[in-house]
């Protein structure tokens, strides 16, 4: 993908995380706002991130077990990069869109995962900082407004070919 194609998309992803996110107080408003942006981002192969029951990781691939009984995995495998926890019940899931990471956090018994069908306890996007020497970013979270971006030197995940994935944060 070209620099200007990859800078067109993540403007277009800004906005779109800006115009969702940024006006909305209702938890399950934030939710599904969450969960429209993982559909227009990381759309599934049928359905809906709205009907998703549970999220497992199978061979190298994401899959999706949805209310209707169906499964399915993404519409562009490759998305799915890294995981949490383990592949049949995975803490967090990690996807890629150009130069955007998404992580998508289960918590059975947490504040916000207990409500939810898929136990999505948060959904944190990490946006590059751009103009500096090395490659940084920064996670914000779309499910707790009162959570600050996520700062530190490094998350690591353990990849889809079982090695570790380090995404450097600012």
């Amino acid at each position: 993908m070209s620099t200007q194609a990859s800078n067109t998309a993540t403007q277009n992803l800004n906005r779109f995380i800006g115009e969702q996110f940024v006006a909305t107080t209702n938890q399950d408003d934030r939710s599904a706002n969450a969960k429209d942006f993982l559909d227009a981002q990381f759309p599934l192969a049928n359905g809906s991130h709205q009907d998703v029951c549970s999220y497992v990781v199978y061979y190298n691939h994401l899959l999706a077990f949805l209310k209707d009984g169906t499964q399915c995995g993404l519409q562009n495998p490759c998305q799915f990069v890294a995981l949490t926890g383990h592949k049949n019940e995975p803490t967090s899931v990690v996807l890629k869109n150009n130069d955007t990471h998404v992580e998508i956090c289960f918590d059975r018994l947490g504040k916000v995962g207990a409500k939810d069908c898929a136990h999505i306890e948060d959904i944190q996007v990490s946006m590059p900082i751009k103009n500096l020497p090395t490659p940084y970013k920064q996670w914000i979270s779309l499910l707790h407004t009162s959570c600050q971006p996520t700062e530190g030197n490094c998350k690591v995940f353990t990849a889809k070919d079982g090695t570790d994935y380090a995404l450097h944060q600012r």
